[in-house]
């Protein structure tokens, strides 16, 4: 007994480190933890990202598709509102693009000038009361091109996310 009242402050001072030893463990553990949710909450937020740029790619080829049917029906009032419809849709796709997929970003860019000339058309020509806007099939061919690089871009996305594990 006599010992450990000489030297309890040497106990003491072991105790302390031990104690600053587990601080510093615990410390280390805690931060590793936070930089592992954070990285996994980034993961969850490009996973969500991604389905929701997939489905707004879907929705703007099932658009596309409903507009080639209503030119050759002659539909136009209801074929100016789905043009706009994908221009917005386009233009959210655009955005929402991955940084990883910026030439794909480009060619929506692209495309979204060419959907307004289309709402343009189609405008002057409801305006006007006169027959087709223009050769239907020149405004199917630029939809055309716009459906391919839409499904470019989905399966881009698609075959990225397969890698990924995602």
């Amino acid at each position: 007994m006599g010992y450990v009242l000489e030297n309890w402050g040497s106990f003491v001072g072991v105790l302390g480190f031990l104690a600053s030893i587990g601080g510093l463990v615990y410390a280390f553990l805690a931060r590793r933890a936070a930089k592992s949710a954070e990285q996994a909450a980034r993961e969850a937020r490009q996973a969500l990202t991604s389905a929701i740029s997939s489905i707004d790619v879907e929705r703007a080829v099932a658009i596309i598709a409903r507009l080639m049917e209503l030119h050759r029906q002659g539909n136009w009032e209801f074929a100016l509102s789905l043009h706009q419809d994908l221009r917005r849709t386009l233009s959210e796709i655009e955005v929402g693009i991955p940084s990883d997929l910026a030439e794909h970003q480009n060619s929506i860019r692209e495309i979204i000038p060419q959907i307004t000339a289309i709402i343009n058309l189609v405008n002057r020509h409801i305006d006007s009361g006169g027959g087709a806007p223009v050769d239907i099939s020149s405004l199917n061919e630029t939809l055309n091109g716009a459906q391919e690089g839409l499904e470019l871009l989905q399966a881009t996305m698609l075959h990225r996310d397969e890698h990924r594990g995602g």
